[in-house]
């Protein structure tokens, strides 16, 4: 199945929020995805969407797998052990499962899909003036609603910047 990206490029920021709220109640109007991407006076990008890197999912796997490590040597006894057996066991456990976690949460995060790739989104922000805001929706269907949506984001003193990327929808993971 394949959606087309279609960026709408805003005179503000307010008035970007404001075509986005208005999009979002369009019953004609299926958004799969969305980010929001400005282009700072210097010439750099900035884009706000969905995406996870792999360091956050290593952080979030090693926090995760470091409590369930913890918890699991409770649950196993650990508290019973005389001395200071329980803080070891307690610490090689929680150092056990991080490392575990940290390793499942960086290859998981790196085979799923989150959010746009980074070359479209990138193709597309150079089309920016510097200082200005503009939203990127991937939309099914949007060469037939392309030329009434671009008539409701006049009112916001939006307009889609043309042409549209077609991009070709993934399962939600990727293969090499």
């Amino acid at each position: 199945m394949s959606s087309e990206l279609v960026m709408i490029a805003f005179p503000s920021r307010a008035a970007l929020t404001r075509g986005l709220d208005r999009i979002m109640k369009l019953d004609y109007v299926e958004v799969r995805r969305a980010a929001i991407v400005a282009r700072a006076a210097t010439g750099e990008t900035v884009i706000l969407d969905d995406h996870l890197s792999p360091n956050q999912g290593k952080l979030m796997g090693g926090t995760l797998g470091a409590a369930m490590g913890l918890l699991g040597i409770v649950q196993l006894g650990a508290l019973a052990l005389p001395g200071v057996g329980p803080i070891v066991a307690l610490g090689a456990g929680a150092l056990v499962g991080g490392l575990v976690g940290r390793v499942t949460g960086q290859v998981a995060v790196s085979y799923a899909e989150f959010g746009f790739k980074r070359e479209h989104v990138e193709e597309l922000a150079a089309r920016l003036k510097n200082d200005q805001p503009a939203l990127i929706l991937e939309i099914e269907g949007a060469g037939e609603i392309a030329q009434q949506l671009n008539h409701e984001m006049q009112f916001f003193g939006g307009s889609i910047i043309e042409p549209a990327m077609v991009v070709h929808s993934a399962p939600a993971t990727r293969g090499k």
